[in-house]
């Protein structure tokens, strides 16, 4: 079930095609009926007041191997256009981390079945129902996680070198552009790891480079 706030973000944020979608397809009866999920942002007061101050958080640390996660997004490298000859320039990526509470979404087995229900997965314990129930699981499991503002973490480069991600502001993520250093060419592949690799459960950030005259990703909108 929705909060007021969020109703209002969503109306503030969703477009025409959005909102003829939501209507033709009902879901605004089907999210009445959803179970209401647990704040995200069960931390202490002063990590969540001084999460508003972004990455000039005084009172950020790092995050802790015992009790908190971070993610690291792939990305893709690239070399800025001068508007004027100049030399060559370095190639740079922007990293995004997000950061969360090890193992603190709460038992989500009662919305993950109401969500079945109400796609219309086959009723019992079959092979397709679980799934099915897997996959839906899998999906709502970051949106139940506690997350873990004002934390950074220490990345090793692929130049070698080690960097700091973070801290993270009000939504736990953070994003910064970092140059690399040494001898990259256009189609290569590289990864950045988290010094401690145990902080990070779904792997290292892949970095793929592409020259400006590489190649182009358009998508649908």
């Amino acid at each position: 079930m929705q909060t007021a706030f969020d109703r209002a973000r969503q109306l503030l944020q969703e477009t025409r095609g959005d909102r003829r979608t939501r209507t033709n397809e009902g879901f605004q009866s089907i999210e009445r009926d959803l179970p209401r999920l647990a704040s995200p942002l069960d931390i202490p007061w002063t990590q969540n007041i001084s999460s508003y101050l972004g990455s000039h958080n005084p009172l950020a640390s790092h995050l802790d191997p015992k009790t908190e996660t971070v993610w690291l997004l792939d990305n893709t490298a690239y070399r800025p256009i001068h508007p004027y000859p100049h030399a060559q320039q370095p190639w740079q990526a922007e990293y995004r981390a997000a950061f969360f509470k090890k193992d603190s979404g709460r038992d989500i087995s009662k919305i993950v079945a109401d969500i079945a229900d109400k796609i219309g997965l086959k009723e019992g314990s079959g092979e397709e129902r679980e799934k099915g129930e897997r996959t839906i699981a899998e999906r709502l499991q970051p949106f139940v996680d506690v997350v873990a503002p004002a934390r950074w973490v220490d990345v090793k480069m692929p130049h070698g070198k080690v960097k700091r991600l973070g801290p993270g502001g009000r939504s736990a993520t953070a994003q910064q552009t970092c140059v690399f250093e040494g001898e990259f060419a256009d189609g290569d592949v590289a990864e950045t790891t988290a010094v401690n690799e145990a902080v990070t459960p779904l792997g290292p950030a892949v970095t793929r480079f592409a020259d400006p005259e590489g190649w182009m990703v358009i998508s649908e909108c």
